[in-house]
């Protein structure tokens, strides 16, 4: 669903990836990331900008809903009826 955080498995093996994927990928593994139910499967996207290498981000099309683990917020809520959080 929309918003909700999930975080590449651990265990995942990005040392095939070129240095600067496997920088994002361990922030995926580390901090996580927000879903965006936009329409496609899984599809990793990011902001146009001419610094960025948009082969390369495809790259990261190999990553399935399988090689993430959904993260319970939960914990975080001040209040069921707020945005407040912890």
């Amino acid at each position: 669903p929309m918003g909700a955080r999930f975080r590449l498995q651990a265990d995942y093996d990005i040392s095939g990836f070129p240095l600067e994927l496997q920088i994002i990928l361990q922030a995926m593994k580390t901090y996580g990331i927000v879903l965006a139910d936009n329409g496609s499967d899984w599809y990793v996207s990011g902001a146009p900008d001419a610094r960025w290498d948009n082969d390369m981000l495809h790259l990261l099309d190999v990553l399935t809903g399988n090689d993430f683990e959904a993260v319970d917020t939960s914990v975080l809520m001040a209040d069921v009826n707020s945005g407040e959080v912890r």
